[in-house]
Parts: structure tokens; sequence; C-alpha cells
């Protein structure tokens, strides 16, 4: 990949997932043992880095966009595929 941007984490969609099941940073923050500061930050960069808002952000939470539905669904599955292999 070119550009000056690492390539996304684990990390990153396992938090983007938490806050797509939470519905809100801080109780995804919360589940996460993170601080919500930071769990913000690396959605932002996040976003960047697929270049598209992938949450709509509300004053009592978050909702996904259409680009953050679709993110949901191939990073969920993506994590339990990680899961199950480190478990073999």
């Amino acid at each position: 990949r070119e550009g000056s941007q690492p390539p996304v984490e684990l990390r990153h969609l396992r938090y983007f997932v938490a806050v797509a099941e939470c519905g809100n940073v801080t109780r995804a923050a919360a589940r996460l043992r993170v601080a919500q500061p930071a769990l913000s930050r690396q959605l932002r960069d996040l976003e960047r880095e697929a270049g598209v808002a992938l949450l709509t952000r509300h004053p009592r939470g978050v909702a996904l966009t259409a680009a953050g539905r679709e993110l949901h669904a191939h990073a969920a599955r993506l994590l339990a595929d990680a899961a199950r292999a480190l478990e073999h």
C-alpha cells in the first residue's frame, strides 16, 4: 500500500466494532477498558484511513453510516476468524 498511513490494525477494527455494538463511545471505552479520548482518536484515524465517515455522531451516541454498516459486517467476521485462528 502506498502513502504514509500505517495499515489498519485488528485493534482499530475491535474498537470500531465495540463502538458500533454499544452505540456510544463512552460505553465502548468502558467495555474495552481504554480512555474515551484515545478511543475517539482511534476512530478518527480509522475514518481517515478508510477515507469516509463510518459514524454519525449525536449528542447521546453514534450511528453507523452506510459505509460503517458495511465495514462492521466485514470487521466482525474478520475478528471472529482471527479469534478462531488463535484458538487452533
